[in-house]
């Protein structure tokens, strides 16, 4: 089974001294027959009594070279700037990240990548590396009629429909990510 795989994995040196911590996201992710969408927003918050600077980095693997991420973007939103994206390859990227003392960042990354197969992949084990559980995390997967969910590694909470489309919900707080999130599916050949 081929998967597109999307690793959200958040490192730096000033995490493990937990200055800068990494504390919630809300995702949406969109499904179509040929594109696996990302739409991000993450929260930082520095513990610390001094300004901190950090090199994030943010890969994204690939199974194979049809699947490279076509599409990125990336957004302080606190800041109002547009961080500045390096070393980025087919594997993933780094920016720098400044928060203030005392204070939270939330940083925005969109992205867009081809499906080859069958499923999709977000690895949200990488929430480990932090060495704290998220205080509070939601996904949202939105697919149109051509797509057929076959299976979750996490249950949907709640599950919608509007417009034509099947909106899958998922709440956590506290969280501490035990296995990645994976949809499996099939295409129906309807259009979207």
């Amino acid at each position: 089974m081929k998967t597109v795989a999307i690793v959200l994995v958040l490192l730096s040196s000033q995490a493990f001294c937990q200055e800068i911590t990494f504390t919630n996201e809300n995702i949406t992710f969109r499904l179509t027959s040929t594109h696996f969408y990302v739409d991000a927003f993450y929260w930082f918050v520095n513990v610390s009594d001094h300004d901190a600077t950090s090199l994030i980095y943010y890969p994204v693997p690939i199974t194979n070279e049809n699947d490279v991420v076509d599409s990125l973007d990336i957004f302080n939103i606190t800041e109002g700037t547009q961080p500045k994206i390096s070393n980025k390859t087919n594997s993933g990227f780094s920016f720098i990240l400044s928060v203030r003392r005392k204070d939270t960042v939330v940083c925005h990354i969109a992205y867009r990548q081809r499906v080859v197969g069958d499923s999709a992949r977000y690895i949200l084990r990488s929430t480990q590396a932090w060495g704290r559980a998220l205080e509070f995390a939601e996904y949202k997967l939105i697919v149109g009629s051509s797509i057929v969910m076959t299976g979750f590694s996490y249950k949907p909470d709640k599950i919608y429909g509007i417009d034509g489309k099947s909106i899958y919900l998922w709440k956590r707080s506290h969280f501490m990510p035990d296995r990645d999130m994976v949809f499996h599916f099939k295409t129906t050949g309807r259009k979207p």
